[in-house]
């Protein structure tokens, strides 16, 4: 890319509307939650008994690692646990 289209990438991202406050929130959190997915997960491997717990209670699990626990993040713990 040239000066030109980076004065003009520039220009064009400048005149978009600010995001919605609730997305900004979520990128924040994002880099937390998945590594609170993360060790959620490598714990849950190593520990059949914590697995049992976390497959029983994946709300509570989330929030025992300081992570809020909304569906997307619910689902994708399911689905890696499941998986393994």
């Amino acid at each position: 890319m040239n000066a030109y289209d980076h004065d003009a990438l520039a220009r064009l991202i400048a005149a978009l509307p600010a995001p919605p406050e609730s997305w900004v929130r979520a990128a924040q959190e994002l880099p937390a939650a998945r590594r609170g997915v993360d060790d959620i997960v490598a714990r849950a491997e190593a520990d059949a008994a914590y697995r049992a717990r976390v497959v029983a209670d994946l709300e509570s699990a989330l929030a025992d690692v300081g992570v809020r626990p909304t569906q997307p993040l619910l689902d994708e713990l399911d689905e890696r646990l499941r998986s393994k």
